[in-house]
């Protein structure tokens, strides 16, 4: 069915009475494309003719400079800059502006006969207009100015980079000291941003663990209000260990670049390169199992809801499979289904859940969390995207009370496998 502007649709009708029709058929859309094609021509010609004499003109000026006959710039190939308003917009010289005016007074040559000629084929003999169109048109093609000013960081001083010997220590006997200050727990490292405010960075796991090179990145002077908001370090350099399986630790480069020769004797830990997946295209490093060192056991697999609370703390946008996103969901306390209007609950605008109203809705998985923690999360997500928009990535999704379809990621799965 055609669907057109009623007076596109208006001319197509009168189309189709000329031919004694009563419905619009195709050939009739055809024939009025083709006749705005030739009135659009007939419209732009006399620019084209303008152009192509203009051309004709600086090519017999070059001849004549080439050739050796002229001394001087040939005023042909000048343009009268300076103009009055009648001179630049008006009409008094149409009548030497017209077809037979330039062929009279230019200069015979072949290439300019064939425009002349196509004019004649198009019925055009005058284009007094041509020269206010193509001015009309300059001054409607706006210059658009764009100046980019980069927002840096405050300038602060950088903490020197540093190994303690409790790392050390982990690194050859995979065990960590009780109560130790130098491995702590990777979510606290929020506590000196300004998502402090929200809370509830203790309710994750302790089992997820960083050291103190990787939180410490700039030197915060108390009292100043200084925070590390444009300061978290990325995600890259992980540590299992074989004593305590539970949990992992995250190093700093520069520590992983002085204990690689350890880590490679040692029986007690395993490194693993990581990186969050923030691109639909990226493969996922989740598993923990890309260019290990040593290399793991068969099977080896690392706490899946361990990494999962990795996946956020890296920044992670897209999820690996549905169950994955079933499982972020249910651990942050967020609602999957549409709200059913039997079920009398409370359920947030971003689709938290309190605790007391979990089983009226069955939602059977655990959730540590007593009030929402997606402002946190949006806090930290926008730390580790630095300006750049994250609301249309499965994470957003998540972020802005909005669901995710099990059709659509099976078939995002499906496709990328091909």
């Amino acid at each position: 069915m055609f669907c057109a502007p009623p007076e596109i649709d208006r001319k197509i009708s009168e189309i189709a009475h000329a031919h004694s029709r009563e419905n619009i058929e195709v050939r009739d859309v055809l024939y009025w494309s083709m006749e705005e094609t030739i009135a659009n021509t007939k419209k732009i010609l006399p620019i084209w003719i303008k152009q192509g004499i203009s051309y004709q003109k600086h090519l017999e000026a070059w001849d004549d400079i080439r050739n050796g006959g002229v001394q001087e710039l040939p005023r042909a190939l000048l343009e009268q800059e300076k103009k009055t308003l009648k001179e630049h917009y008006g009409f008094a010289a149409v009548g030497d502006e017209s077809v037979h005016s330039i062929r009279k007074n230019e200069a015979k040559t072949g290439d300019l006969d064939k425009i002349l000629d196509k004019c004649k084929k198009f019925g055009v003999t005058e284009f007094g207009g041509a020269r206010m169109m193509e001015e009309q048109e300059r001054e409607l093609d706006h210059e658009v100015e764009c100046e980019r000013e980069n927002q840096r960081p405050p300038q602060v001083r950088p903490t020197e980079p540093h190994l303690c010997n409790e790392v050390r220590q982990f690194i050859t006997s995979g065990s960590i000291t009780q109560h130790s200050n130098k491995i702590i727990p990777a979510f606290s490292v929020l506590d000196t941003t300004s998502a402090n405010v929200y809370g509830g960075w203790n309710a994750f796991s302790p089992l997820l663990l960083a050291t103190s090179d990787f939180c410490d990145v700039i030197q915060r002077v108390w009292g100043t209000g200084t925070c590390t908001d444009e300061f978290l370090r990325p995600v890259n350099w992980i540590v299992s260990s074989t004593v305590n399986p539970d949990i992992l630790v995250i190093l700093s480069s520069y520590e992983v670049n002085l204990l690689l020769p350890e880590i490679r004797q040692s029986r007690h830990v395993r490194l693993h390169m990581y990186s969050p997946r923030v691109a639909l295209s990226m493969p996922s490093y989740e598993s923990l199992d890309f260019c290990p060192i040593p290399s793991l056991p068969y099977p080896w697999q690392p706490d899946i809801n361990l990494v999962d609370q990795l996946n956020i703390f890296a920044g992670q946008l897209y999820f690996r499979n549905y169950e994955a996103y079933e499982r972020v969901c249910g651990f942050l306390g967020l609602y999957l289904d549409e709200p059913s209007t039997e079920k009398r609950v409370t359920i947030h605008s971003d689709g938290f859940v309190a605790k007391l109203s979990r089983e009226i809705l069955g939602m059977t998985r655990e959730s540590p969390f007593d009030k929402s923690p997606v402002p946190l999360l949006r806090a930290l997500v926008g730390f580790r995207r630095k300006g750049q928009s994250s609301i249309a990535t499965d994470m957003g999704h998540v972020l802005h009370g909005r669901l995710l379809k099990k059709q659509e990621m099976d078939m995002r799965g499906n496709l990328q496998e091909v």
